[in-house]
C-alpha cells in the first residue's frame, strides 16, 4: 500500500512552520557579545575620538548592564539548550528595548544607528512563528515612535544640526515601513524554505520505506529458494515413511497431515519464486511498462472505482523497475481514485524511446486557482471531511520529487472528460532511467 502522510503519524514533519525549539541560547549569547563590543566601540569612538557628548552617565551603564546580563546567561545557564519560540522572542524583545533606550539618549531616529532597529524583527521573521514576529513588529513600531520624540539631541561637537520636522516624519515612516516590509518578506521566504526542507525529509522517508519493501520482497524470494531443498527432503522422507507405514491408523493420519502441510508450504514457496527468483540479479531489474503501471495501481483497483489501463503498442518495452517510479505512480493513482466518480484511466504511449504516462479521472478536476502551484509542498485541493483531514498536499510533491530523480517531467491539466489529468514524460526513457536508477 502507498505510504499515507498525515499530521497524526508524522507530527514532526508538519508542525506549524516556525515551530518550537529551534534557536540555541549560545547563538543569541554570541550575537549579543558582538553587539556589546560594537556599542562600547561606538561610544568610545564618538566620545573620545570625535569629542562628542554621548550622555555617558546613562548610555555607559546601559551597555554595561547588557554585558552583565549576557555574562549571567553565559555562566549561569546551559548555552547549548534550544529555546522555545516565546523564549527566543523574549530575548529579542530585551535586545530591542535596550537598543531603543540607547537611541533615546543619543538622538532618537536621527541617530544613524537607528537602522539597527530592523535587526530583531528580521531575525524573528526567519526563525519564529508568525505570532511572535507580529508581536515584535508591533513592539518595534511602538519603540521607533517613542524614540522619535526624544528630548536628547544627537551627539555633536557644539550645537547639533536642526533636522526639519518633515524629514523626521519621513524618516519615521520609512523605518516603520521597512520594518514591516522586511519582516513579512523574510518570514515568507523563511517559511517556504522550512516547508520545502520538511517536505524533502518526508520524501526521503517515503523512498526509504519503498526501498525497504523492495528489499523485503527480495529477502522473501531468497528464503523461498533456500527453503525449497529442505522442504523437498522432508516431503520425500514423509512419503517413504507413509508407504512403509505399518503402525496404527491414528499415527498414519498424523503422517498424512504432515505430508499435506509440507505440500502446502512447498506451494507457497513456489508462488514466491514466481514473483522473484533469488540468485538471479537481472530478474525484475527491468519490467514492461504495463507491468510496472499495473503493479503501482494494484492497491487501488478495489476501492469502488474502475481503474483501466490503455497501453499503446508503441509503449510495449521494458524499463528499469525503480522504487521511485512505483511509489510515485501509486501516489498519483491514489489521488485520482480519491476524487474520481467512477473511472480512472492509466495510459502509456511512446514515440521512439520517449515515454508518456497519463493518469486521467472523471472527478471534478484540479482547482484552476492552484493548478500552477501543484507539486509544491503543502498545496492541496483535498477538502476536510467528517472523520478525515483535508490532506497536507505532500503526495504530489513527493511524487514530483521522486519522478524528477528518474529524469521525468510532471505536469497537471484537465482530462478530455473534464476531470484531472496528470502527465509524466520521460525523454529517452530507458537511458535516463538507467542513469538515475
Amino acid at each position: 500500500m502507498p505510504h499515507k502522510f498525515n499530521s497524526t503519524q508524522y507530527g514532526p514533519f508538519y508542525q506549524d512552520i516556525g515551530s518550537e525549539g529551534g534557536v540555541r541560547l549560545g547563538t543569541l549569547v554570541t550575537i549579543r557579545w558582538m553587539g556589546f563590543a560594537g556599542q562600547l566601540f561606538a561610544l568610545a569612538l564618538v566620545s573620545f575620538g570625535l569629542g562628542f557628548d554621548v550622555t555617558g552617565e546613562v548610555t555607559l551603564p546601559l551597555v554595561l548592564g547588557l554585558g552583565l546580563l549576557n555574562l549571567w546567561f553565559a555562566t549561569r545557564t546551559d548555552t547549548n539548550i534550544r529555546l522555545r519560540d516565546n523564549q527566543t522572542s523574549a530575548h529579542l524583545a530585551v535586545d530591542l528595548v535596550h537598543l531603543a533606550a540607547l537611541l533615546f539618549f543619543t538622538g532618537g531616529i536621527a541617530n544613524p544607528f537607528s537602522v539597527l532597529m530592523l535587526v530583531p524583527t528580521t531575525v524573528s521573521a526567519t526563525m519564529l512563528a508568525r505570532r511572535h514576529t507580529y508581536a515584535l513588529i508591533a513592539l518595534t513600531v511602538l519603540l521607533v515612535t517613542v524614540i522619535s520624540f526624544t528630548p536628547y539631541p544627537l551627539p555633536w561637537n557644539g550645537t547639533p544640526p536642526e533636522v526639519p520636522t518633515l524629514f523626521m516624519v519621513a524618516l519615521w515612516v520609512s523605518l516603520c515601513f521597512t520594518i514591516v516590509f522586511l519582516a513579512i518578506y523574510m518570514a515568507r521566504v523563511g517559511r517556504e524554505s522550512r516547508m520545502r526542507a520538511r517536505a524533502l525529509v518526508a520524501t526521503q522517508f517515503a523512498l526509504e520505506q519503498e526501498q525497504k519493501l523492495a528489499a523485503l520482497g527480495a529477502l522473501a524470494a531468497a528464503a523461498a529458494h533456500e527453503l525449497g531443498t529442505p522442504m523437498g527432503t522432508i516431503m520425500l522422507a514423509a512419503r517413504d515413511l507413509l508407504d512403509s507405514w505399518e503402525g496404527s491408523d491414528d499415527a498414519r493420519a498424523d503422517v498424512e497431515l504432515i505430508l499435506s502441510e509440507i505440500t502446502r508450504c512447498r506451494n507457497i514457496l513456489s508462488e514466491l519464486r514466481e514473483h522473484k527468483k533469488a540468485g538471479d540479479d537481472q530478474h525484475f531489474v527491468t519490467m514492461s511498462v504495463a507491468a510496472i503501471l499495473r503493479e503501482a495501481a494494484a492497491p487501488h483497483e478495489k476501492r469502488g472505482v474502475d481503474v483501466r489501463f490503455q497501453i499503446d503498442p508503441s509503449a510495449e518495452f521494458e524499463i528499469p523497475r525503480i522504487p521511485e517510479i512505483i511509489h510515485s505512480v501509486r501516489s498519483i493513482v491514489e489521488n485520482a481514485v480519491g476524487f474520481a466518480r467512477k473511472k480512472v484511466t492509466v495510459s502509456a504511449t511512446a514515440v521512439e524511446d520517449d515515454l508518456t504516462v497519463v493518469i486521467d479521472d472523471d472527478g471534478p478536476g484540479f482547482d484552476p486557482q492552484i493548478i500552477r502551484n501543484l507539486g509544491e509542498p503543502y498545496v492541496t485541493t483535498r477538502r476536510p471531511r467528517a472523520g478525515r483531514d483535508g490532506g497536507l498536499g505532500l503526495g504530489l510533491f513527493i511524487a514530483k520529487s521522486l519522478l524528477e530523480r528518474t529524469g521525468a517531467d510532471l505536469s497537471f491539466g484537465t482530462a478530455p472528460a473534464g476531470g484531472a489529468r496528470t502527465e509524466i514524460h520521460w525523454q529517452q526513457a530507458t537511458e535516463s532511467m538507467t542513469i538515475n536508477a
